[in-house]
C-alpha cells in the first residue's frame, strides 16, 4: 500500500496520541487513563522476559584437572609458562573481538589479555611461598572497566581457574626464581605481539621480554615445540565435559543448517543465509561462529574457504554451507551442500552421491587401531571409482584434481584442533568431510561443470564404531529434499 501524504500526517497524530497518552500514565501510573482509552488505539504495554538458553559452563574443576594431566607429563625439575593470546589491532584505535588462546584457555579458563601461566613440576620456592602454580592477570581498572567492560580481576581469575596464587601481571618483572632446582622449561607458542604499552610494565610486551631475559640469565631455553606437542597430547583426547561442550556446539550448528534449507531460496544472498545462520547461533547461547562461515553458492563452492558472502543464489545452483558455533569456547563444523531450488539435477545428485558414499565408508574405519589418515585413503578411493565410473577421469592420478584436501581434522577448542596425527584414540574428536569440485573447463563433459559439493561430519572415536554427533540434521538426498520442500507445501 502507497501512504500518500494526507494519510501519513493523519497517522502520524494518532501514533503520537498513542504514544503520548501511554508515556504518561507509565510515568504517572495512572492506569485509568489507558483503560479509558479506545481499546483500538491503545493496550497496555507488557513486559515479558524473553526466553533465554541456559548455558552449560565448564568449572574450575575442569581446568584444575587439566592443569594435573600436564603437570603429571611434565619431566621432573621443569617449569612451564603459557602466555594469553595477544590484542589484534583492526584499524586505527580499533580492535578485534578478543579470542583467547586455547592453551591458556584449557588451562585457566581465563579469556581476557595480558596473562601469563606459571605452572610447576613440583611446588617450590617462591617469595617464600611453597608454591605449584602462578597465574597473573591484569589487575582491576575502573577506567579500562569504563571503556572496554568488566575485568575478572584476581578474585574472578582465582574463581575461574581453581589457582590459589593469582597476581597482578606487574608482579612478574621483578619476580626471582629458585632456577637452580629448574633444568627444563617449557613454553608455548605464543603469536607475535603487536602491541607494546611502555607505561605497563605487566602487558603481554612485558611479560614476553622479562620471561626471555630471566632465561637467559640463568642460561637457559624455553623449549617451544617440545611443549606444543605435550599439549596436543594432552589436549587431543577429549573429556566428557568437553564431548558436552562440542555436542551443544553441534546441535546449534544443526539447527542453524535446518533453518538455512528451510529458508533458502533463488534471490536470497549469501549474506542473507549467513545472518540467518549466525542469528541461530546467537540465539541458542552459542559465543558466535567458531571461524568465518562459508555460504558458498554456485561457483563460490570451487573456493574452499570462501567468506566473502556476498553473491547472489541463482536458480539451478548448489550452496555449499560450512558453518560451526562457537560454545564456552569449543568448535562445531559441519557442512552441507543443497539446491537452491530444493531438488538436485540430475548431475548434481550423481556426484553428490558419490561424496556422500565417500564419507560413509571413511567413517567406517574412524575407529581405534586405524591411523588417522586411513579414513581419507578410503574416502579418496571411492570417489575415485565413482568418478571413473562416471567417465569424469579415466586414471588414478586424477583423482586429485577433484578432491583437492584432507578428510580429516581434528575439533576442539580450535576448528582444527591440536592433536598428534597418529593413530585414532577414543576420546578423539574428529571431521569427516570429503568433497568433489569441478571447475568450468575441467577435461570432462561440461554437464559436470561447475558442480561443487562437500559433506562434512563431527565424529567421536569410541571403543566401536565412531558416533556421528552431527547427525541431527539430513544429508541424504531424499531427506534433504524434503526439508527444503517443507517451505512451499
Amino acid at each position: 500500500m502507497v501512504l500518500v501524504q494526507s494519510d501519513f500526517h493523519s497517522k502520524f497524530i494518532c501514533v503520537m496520541q498513542k504514544f503520548l497518552l501511554v508515556s504518561f500514565a507509565c510515568a504517572f501510573g495512572v492506569n485509568s487513563l489507558i483503560a479509558q482509552s479506545d481499546s483500538s488505539m491503545v493496550s497496555k504495554p507488557e513486559f515479558q522476559i524473553a526466553h533465554l538458553p541456559e548455558i552449560d559452563e565448564l568449572t574450575a574443576e575442569f581446568f584444575t584437572a587439566n592443569r594435573k594431566k600436564m603437570r603429571d607429563t611434565l619431566p621432573d625439575s621443569s617449569m612451564a609458562v603459557i602466555f594469553s593470546a595477544s590484542v589484534k589491532a583492526r584499524s586505527n584505535d580499533i580492535d578485534f573481538p578478543f579470542h583467547q588462546d586455547p592453551d591458556f584457555y584449557y588451562f585457566t579458563g581465563v579469556r581476557e589479555p595480558d596473562a601469563m601461566l606459571v605452572l610447576f613440576k613440583e611446588p617450590i620456592m617462591v617469595d617464600k611461598r611453597q608454591i605449584s602454580e602462578i597465574l597473573f592477570v591484569e589487575d582491576k581498572s575502573d577506567s579500562k572497566e569504563r571503556w572496554t567492560g568488566r575485568m575478572l580481576g584476581m578474585d574472578g581469575a582465582k574463581r575461574i581457574s581453581g589457582i590459589e596464587t593469582v597476581l597482578p601481571n606487574t608482579d612478574f618483572k621483578p619476580m626471582e626464581f629458585p632456577w637452580d632446582r629448574i633444568l627444563k622449561v617449557y613454553a608455548n607458542k605464543h603469536q607475535d605481539i603487536e602491541r607494546d604499552d611502555v607505561t605497563h610494565p605487566g602487558d603481554l610486551m612485558s611479560l614476553s621480554k622479562h620471561f626471555k631475559l630471566k632465561l637467559n640469565r640463568a642460561g637457559l631455553t624455553a623449549k617451544v615445540n617440545e611443549f606444543e606437542d605435550l599439549i596436543a597430547f594432552l589436549r587431543q583426547r577429549k573429556s566428557e565435559q568437553e564431548i558436552m561442550m562440542l555436542q551443544r556446539a553441534i546441535e546449534i550448528t544443526c539447527e542453524a543448517q535446518r533453518n538455512a534449507m528451510q529458508s533458502i531460496k533463488a534471490g536470497m544472498t549469501e549474506y542473507q543465509v549467513e545472518a540467518l545462520i549466525e542469528y541461530t547461533f546467537r540465539a541458542n547461547g552459542a559465543d558466535g561462529a567458531a571461524f568465518p562461515s562459508i555460504v558458498a553458492a554456485g561457483r563460490n563452492g570451487a573456493i574452499m574457504h570462501y567468506t566473502s558472502n556476498n553473491s547472489l543464489l541463482f536458480p539451478g545452483d548448489l550452496v555449499v554451507m560450512d558453518i560451526g558455533a562457537q560454545y564456552e569456547g569449543y568448535a562445531a563444523d559441519v557442512t552441507r551442500t543443497v539446491p537452491i531450488d530444493g531438488k538436485f539435477t540430475e548431475e548434481q545428485a550423481a556426484i553428490y552421491q558419490i561424496v556422500l558414499d565417500a564419507q560413509t565408508v571413511a567413517a567406517r574405519y574412524a575407529t581405534p587401531g586405524y591411523k588417522f589418515w586411513t579414513p581419507h585413503e578410503e574416502a579418496y578411493r571411492t570417489i575415485g571409482k565413482g568418478l571413473i565410473k562416471l567417465g569424469i577421469i579415466t586414471e588414478w592420478s586424477e583423482i586429485g584434481n577433484y578432491f583437492i584436501h584432507g578428510t580429516s581434522h581434528y575439533l576442539g577448542l580450535d576448528v582444527h584442533d591440536a592433536g598428534l596425527y597418529t593413530s585414532l584414540k577414543p576420546g578423539d574428536v574428529i571431521t569427516v568431510e570429503p568433497g568433489i569440485y569441478i571447475p568450468e573447463g575441467s577435461p570432462c563433459d561440461p554437464k559436470w561443470w561447475n558442480i561443487y559439493v562437500r559433506i562434512e561430519d563431527d565424529l567421536l572415536i569410541t571403543n566401536g564404531e565412531a558416533r556421528v554427533l552431527s547427525d541431527c540434521v539430513p544429508k541424504t538426498i531424499q531427506d534433504i529434499e524434503s526439508l527444503m520442500g517443507e517451505l512451499t507445501d
